[in-house]
């Protein structure tokens, strides 16, 4: 009778924790999703800001400090933006969640991408044959204008 005891009690155990770490789960890939949306929304507001700037001021080259553009948020201190010859680059480690969130937000533009070898890749997988600022890391999620 005590082993019938015992092995219920060890399987209602086993239950329990499997349905805990599936909970675990569930909001880990929850708030890395929020995360993710939030990150990509700040690259395209910040990337929607500059140009505006820009066009403005015919700025090709440099960066615009963020109190210039009278964003309603503090960038994130990972996000990093620079223009070269006309070309808008706004960068971010890849976080968990931002390249999907990116893809998404985004409306599956192919203005968006990642660096492999010290090559940028459209999300599709093509080179886009675009040289990179310099220093980018490998892995750098990129939005591009």
């Amino acid at each position: 009778m005590g082993w019938l005891v015992m092995a219920t009690g060890l399987i209602f155990l086993f239950i329990t924790g499997d349905i805990l770490n599936q909970q675990t789960a569930d909001t880990t890939a929850t708030v890395q999703q929020q995360s993710g949306e939030l990150w990509a929304s700040q690259m395209l507001l910040l990337a929607n800001r500059i140009n505006d700037i820009r066009y403005v001021s015919g700025q090709q080259n440099g960066t615009i400090p963020p109190d210039q553009l009278a964003l309603p948020f503090t960038p994130d201190r990972r996000l990093h933006w620079q223009l070269i010859q006309g070309r808008l680059w706004v960068w971010m480690p890849d976080l968990p969640g931002l390249a999907e969130a990116l893809r998404r937000r985004s409306r599956g533009s192919a203005l968006t991408g990642t660096l492999k070898n010290g090559r940028f890749f459209w999300f599709s997988g093509t080179a886009t044959g675009l040289t990179p600022p310099p220093g980018l890391p490998d892995g750098t999620v990129v939005y591009v204008n």
